[in-house]
């Protein structure tokens, strides 16, 4: 009974020590897969924001654009209005000349007609084309500058999505999961439950049959005669 007790105790350790080991390794690849599942949904986040901000670049860059070719229109529309109004005031001068005044001016020793209309005329043609050039050149600048500042816009809207959307951090390292019990530690305890439920039998010893007469003719191996080293003759028991 000793030994059966002694085996159901080893067999019983054995698998609680495995249950326990297994619902800790349950545990450690649960709390893995939570780390892991976590690392990827960063992952998939990190790349859905960088796209999602690359769309909004380029609709930024065209929005740039856009306002750009809008300022430039505007300043050509400003700049040929302008310049129809100063080729009006032109024509005007033009057609004064033409028409002259009529009258004989005498105007110090020599006699002038019409002298004093046509250098009016010529210096008002002169500040109307003195005009023009520096519209045109305003007109230039202006352009210019729409232009450089919807460059430079453009430029910082692509170095925020240049280098791309990043690496990616580091993934988490496969756990270590413990190990179980050892069987050859059940085997040893089987083995020593064995050995304890076959001791009684290996501690019994049996005794001696003689080969003397009577009724007592049997003689134990405890007896003190053999004990001692004597030997009895035939019947004659000490």
């Amino acid at each position: 009974m000793m030994g059966a007790g002694q085996a159901m105790s080893a067999i019983g350790s054995y698998q609680s020590a495995s249950s326990q080991t297994a619902a800790k390794n349950r545990q450690i690849a649960a709390n893995y897969n939570q780390r892991r599942v976590a690392y990827e949904k960063g992952n998939l986040d990190r790349l859905a924001i960088y796209q999602a901000k690359v769309t909004d670049v380029a609709i930024n860059q065209d929005e740039i654009g856009l306002a750009a070719q809008n300022a430039i229109s505007t300043n050509t529309l400003a700049e040929a209005e302008a310049d129809r109004q100063l080729e009006a005031k032109l024509q005007e001068i033009q057609l004064g000349k033409l028409k002259g005044t009529g009258v004989a001016n005498e105007g110090g020793r020599s006699r002038s007609y019409g002298k004093n209309v046509m250098l009016r005329a010529g210096r008002a043609e002169g500040a109307i084309a003195g005009q023009r050039e520096r519209l045109s050149v305003a007109s230039f600048v202006s352009k210019r500058s729409a232009l450089e500042k919807a460059n430079q816009e453009r430029v910082a809207q692509w170095r925020s999505v240049n280098m791309g959307p990043g690496e990616a951090g580091p993934a988490p390292e496969m756990p270590t999961f413990l190990k179980g019990p050892s069987k050859l530690g059940l085997v040893v305890g089987l083995a020593g439950a064995a050995l304890t439920a076959a001791a009684p039998a290996l501690n019994t010893k049996p005794g001696l049959q003689g080969s003397g007469g009577g009724a007592g003719g049997g003689t134990k191996v405890t007896d003190p005669g053999l004990m001692s080293g004597f030997v009895p003759s035939s019947g004659d028991i000490a």
